[in-house]
């Protein structure tokens, strides 16, 4: 494969505009570039906006080696992780009797639509979309309400829409909120989880491969914060959690000693953490 067969284009930085910027980054033939203004870090030049689609519904990003698979496999711990998250962020709504409807966007294997058709009340509704066939299919051969769908596609209004690690995968975000905001009911709420690489110095400070260019852009706390206050979002909670604790570096030998490829860093020493947001839709 050879970078030139992929269709690239040059952007400004997807959040304040700005065109200048150092590289904070790079990985399989592509560039992590950070916003001068902003500090916004994102891949540039990137994959044209077609590429980055059909990458996305086959799980295969082109890259100037070799070609980048993201299907993986369903995750019981993952799932698991889900429930305990859903419980801290959402208190309020597992205890009440009252049902929702909950939309999960990029629902993988359907781990967290399961998870809440388990704890939330009696009565709500749930589904998850999924831009990747394999998953998708995976989920619904299950029993699970995930399918293969875009946003213009879902019908009704929702009490809670969930984005797990979707935002890097996201070329404009703003847009992907203006997208989001017909979906939520007057006063519904969006639970966003991502990574904080927009607040390290430098790729060194991540504690894992950046999988550009499956991975598009990397945010800091502030700018989720700017990205949801200029969509009409106010964030009702943040929490941080770090992710390089002992138990995952032991993890992550383990994955070494099979010959899977991962980054290993020491443990406790990473300013790299996973930030949940959880933010209220305003009322018209």
């Amino acid at each position: 494969m050879n970078a030139t067969d992929i269709a690239l284009e040059t952007i400004e930085c997807p959040l304040c505009g700005g065109a200048r910027g150092g590289e904070w980054g790079a990985e399989n033939g592509f560039s992590c570039m950070k916003c001068s203004g902003c500090g916004l870090v994102y891949v540039n030049p990137r994959p044209s906006l077609a590429e980055i689609s059909h990458a996305n519904e086959i799980g295969e990003h082109r890259t100037s080696g070799e070609v980048l698979h993201v299907v993986y496999k369903r995750s019981r711990r993952k799932a698991l992780r889900y429930a305990t998250t859903v419980r801290r962020v959402f208190p309020d709504i597992v205890a009440s009797s009252t049902p929702v409807r909950w939309l999960d966007v990029g629902a993988g294997f359907g781990e967290l639509v399961e998870v809440l058709q388990e704890i939330l009340p009696a009565g709500s509704q749930v589904m998850g979309i999924e831009p990747m066939a394999p998953k998708a299919l995976d989920a619904q051969a299950r029993g699970l309400p995930v399918y293969q769908a875009d946003l213009s596609d879902i019908a009704g209004r929702f009490d809670v829409i969930s984005l797990i690690n979707v935002f890097s995968h996201i070329p404009d975000f703003r847009d992907f909120l203006a997208r989001l905001r017909p979906l939520l009911k007057d006063g519904g709420e969006l639970f966003l989880e991502t990574g904080n690489g927009g607040d390290l110095a430098s790729m060194r400070d991540y504690p894992d491969l950046l999988y550009l260019p499956d991975h598009l852009v990397f945010a800091g706390e502030a700018h989720l914060r700017d990205y949801l206050k200029q969509s009409g979002f106010a964030v009702r909670s943040t929490t941080a959690i770090r992710v390089d604790t002992g138990m995952q570096f032991g993890k992550n030998l383990v994955k070494a000693a099979l010959g899977q490829r991962i980054k290993l860093s020491m443990p406790y020493r990473s300013p790299f953490r996973r930030v949940l947001m959880r933010a209220q839709l305003a009322e018209a």
